[in-house]
């Protein structure tokens, strides 16, 4: 009975010592994979999984110094919303004979189908004139931020990127000064 005692408590230490021997080999994987990022310059992706390893062992001296240069000389980069919008690309945009506010309908639709509902663009059109203005395009496979390109360009108007819109407005003209 002594004999079968011991073999169960050999193979519950063995397992438990086997656990503790992976979770350090993948804490050390974490660590060596966030040192090749930090060193390769990848200052994201090195702050993302060398955070995991100092969650798991906040002692661990060569990971804290690591995280203090990145928070002290790294600023996350931000997804802008022009990088967001660049990111979708739409197979196909077809308009023919449309208003601008009809386009950018058109193109929500499209956003919204290309990206499973994700990204519908947010633009704000200033001055009702310029929304009544008409176009006609033809694309295909191209970044949602190109066909906000063109299709400002075709109706003589300029887009500025904000922080949560596309802000679209009319040129000025150089000569007169007005819009």
């Amino acid at each position: 009975m002594k004999t079968h005692l011991f073999r169960i408590m050999m193979i519950v230490i063995t397992a438990a010592s086997a656990a503790t021997s992976a979770h350090a080999e993948d804490l050390n994987a974490l660590f060596q994979q966030g040192r090749a990022a930090f060193y390769k310059g990848d200052m994201d992706k090195a702050r993302e999984l060398l955070s995991r390893v100092a969650a798991a062992n906040p002692k661990h001296q060569e990971t804290a110094n690591m995280l203090a240069f990145i928070h002290a000389n790294h600023k996350p980069v931000e997804n802008t919303l022009k990088q967001q919008y660049a990111a979708v690309i739409l197979p196909k945009v077809e308009m023919r004979d449309v208003t601008f506010t009809e386009a950018l309908d058109a193109l929500r639709a499209l956003s919204k189908n290309a990206t499973g509902g994700k990204v519908s663009p947010n633009v704000i059109v200033k001055g009702v004139e310029l929304g009544q203005r008409k176009l006609n395009l033809s694309l295909s496979n191209v970044p949602l931020t190109e066909v906000l390109n063109y299709m400002t360009e075709l109706v003589d108007a300029r887009a500025t990127y904000d922080k949560h819109a596309v802000i679209v407005s009319a040129r000025a003209d150089p000569a007169s000064g007005v819009k």
